[in-house]
């Protein structure tokens, strides 16, 4: 499992992230707030990993951590 977290405070909303992204469309989506522009993280789920928009992003605002999924207790009847 993949967590994506992009500061807001370090982001630009250039859509960057997006554009290498070989999934980009699906996962970020630019936000306008008026001033400024931001990218919003839209489905994290389908992340391959590969970590372009973290290796990319001029601002250093992107972060990837794997999660290890949880163990599934084994309930026998």
């Amino acid at each position: 499992m993949v967590r994506i977290t992009v500061d807001p405070d370090k982001c630009r909303g250039e859509g960057i992230c997006r554009a290498v992204c070989p999934k980009g469309a699906r996962i970020y989506k630019i936000v306008n707030l008026g001033e400024r522009s931001l990218a919003v993280v839209m489905d994290e789920s389908s992340c391959l990993g590969c970590k372009m928009c973290v290796s990319r992003c001029p601002f250093d605002a992107i972060r990837i951590d794997f999660k290890k999924p949880s163990r599934v207790r084994e309930v026998k009847f």
